[in-house]
Order: C-alpha cells, then structure tokens, then sequence
C-alpha cells in the first residue's frame, strides 16, 4: 500500500508525461487516458483495484512496455542474473580467500594492503569507477567496448554471439567485483578472526594438528555459516540488477528497465517488480536454511 501510494503521489503521472508538449491534447483527452489508464481513481481505490487483479492472477500491463508485467521482468531479468551471477562467483573466489588469508596473518603488512584494498573498494562510488573504466580500457586503449551489450551492425549467432556478450560484460563485471569484494572480504576476516579464537581451535592446535588442516577443515567450515547468510540474502540481487551500473553501459536488464518504468510512472511494472523482489527475498531465505544443514551438521542433528 505505502509503495503504491508513493507512486501516486509523484508530481506527474504516466499520462501527463507521456502527453506533455504534444500538440492538439485537451483536458478531455487527458482525463480519458488516465481513465482508461486506472489513474482517475483515488490511491485506496486504485490500490484496492490492483490488488483484487493481483488475488485473480492478473499483474496488469506495463504502461511503457505495453506487455504484461511478467513478460517484461522474464525478458529482462537474465540480462542482470548472468551479469550479477558472474560477478558473484568472481567475487566469492576473490574475497573468501582474501579474508582467510588476512585473518591468519592479522596486523601484518599482507593484512593491512588486504584491508586497504577492501576499503578503497567499498568506498569507491559505482557511477565514478565505471566512468574511469570506460575512459581508460574503453575510450583510450579501445580494449573492451564502451557500452550496450553486442557489436553494433554486426550479426552474430551461437558461440560467437554470446562471446560477443561477454566481451561487452566485461567492464560492468569488474565494477560488480571491485565494489562488491570488499564487504565480504571484511566480512569473511572478521568472522574467521572469531572462530580462530575459538576453544576447539586452541584443542585442535594442541593436539598437533597442521595448521593448513585447523584453518581450512576446522575453521573455515565454522566461518561459512555466516557467509551463507550473506549469499542467500544475495539472491533478489542477482535478478533486480544494478540500475547505475547498468544505466551506464546500457545493459538492458532488469534494473535499467525498473529505473524507466519508475521515471515514467508505470504502476503496474513498479507494483510487479517489488513483489518478485518479496518472493526472491523469501527464497534466498529459504535456500539459505536449507544451506546452513549443509555446511553445519549439527543443524540436521537437531
């Protein structure tokens, strides 16, 4: 209801805009198109509206797209997960490790480039390191393409099509990895600092066990079941996209095309969208439950 409402409440509606400038409109047609459109309702009526739709199985057309709303979302959203599903698995190799390696040696200098890394990372701002990147590997040294996501006026199929798409995902990839690496880095080294404190450690030192074998068979496992928390919980991410980074190498995915409904005023997209984001968030929650008996048996004993 409150989203529904902050949409509604925005200063123009998709009509309004849509008419704006164009000669020959008058009130009459803009008030017939709002009808038409549900917005000449007051926001409890059209939110009651929507959602006696919804109950039906019905998500409404998307005013922009002129499709149903799921259409849009399935057409767009493999766009961002291929995108996002890269970036995480890159992401998981590069930092997990980086964090056990900067808890093992805590406060000495490989610990201390790790941490500064990590924070140049989180602090960097996603729009100005794309912008860095288009300009050097795109504009300079014409590496890698500086936008969209295939070779214009070229007609690619298979194999070579999808090369092509992961030439052009190349820059975006790296912004994910570089911004992203740090949180679960710092995240993964203040977790493995805990466990190594830990007293079944200490027994595990004591009875003789190598140190290779008490960070990585005794430690580590214990340190996953926080990080499988963060991964769950990363799962809506990987569909809904990244509007910024997404509107900046003009990615056609889902966040790029949620970032036009919302300009636009397209209710019945914006109201869509947030729900599959609601049932994503459920399960990843899920899959994060069903994980935790994987990497911790004492969840399947008890």
């Amino acid at each position: 209801m409150a989203l529904y409402a902050l949409i509604r409440a925005m200063p123009s509606n998709y009509v309004k805009q849509m008419t704006s400038g164009k000669p020959g409109v008058t009130d009459q047609l803009i008030e017939q198109l709002e009808k038409n459109y549900g917005l000449d309702s007051s926001i409890p009526e059209g939110y009651v509206k929507w959602a006696g739709n919804v109950i039906k199985g019905d998500f409404g057309t998307s005013f922009v797209y002129k499709q149903p709303v799921f259409k849009v979302i399935n057409d767009k959203m493999w766009a961002s997960f291929w995108l996002s599903f890269i970036a995480l698995i890159l992401e998981l190799l590069i930092a997990i490790p980086l964090g056990i390696i900067s808890a093992t040696k805590q406060y000495s200098k490989t610990d201390y480039a790790i941490t500064t890394f990590a924070f140049l990372g989180i602090s960097l701002p996603s729009f100005f390191f794309a912008a860095l990147l288009q300009k050097f590997f795109a504009m300079d040294l014409r590496i890698f393409p500086l936008q969209g996501m295939v070779t214009a006026r070229e007609d690619y199929e298979g194999f070579r099509l999808l090369l092509d798409i992961g030439w052009h995902y190349c820059l975006p990839i790296i912004v994910f990895v570089v911004l992203g690496v740090g949180s679960l880095m710092r995240y993964t080294r203040t977790n493995m600092l805990e466990v190594l404190n830990s007293d079944f450690i200490r027994t595990a030192r004591a009875k003789g066990l190598s140190e290779h074998k008490v960070i990585y068979k005794h430690a580590f496992r214990n340190t996953l079941i926080p990080i499988v928390t963060m991964v769950g919980g990363s799962l809506p991410g990987l569909f809904s996209g990244a509007i910024i980074t997404e509107g900046i190498f003009a990615i056609d995915g889902l966040g790029y095309t949620a970032l036009q409904a919302l300009k636009f005023g397209d209710i019945p997209f914006l109201m869509g969208f947030n729900m599959f984001l609601a049932v994503l968030t459920l399960i990843g929650t899920l899959i994060s439950d069903v994980l935790y008996a994987v990497v911790d048996p004492r969840v399947r004993l008890s």
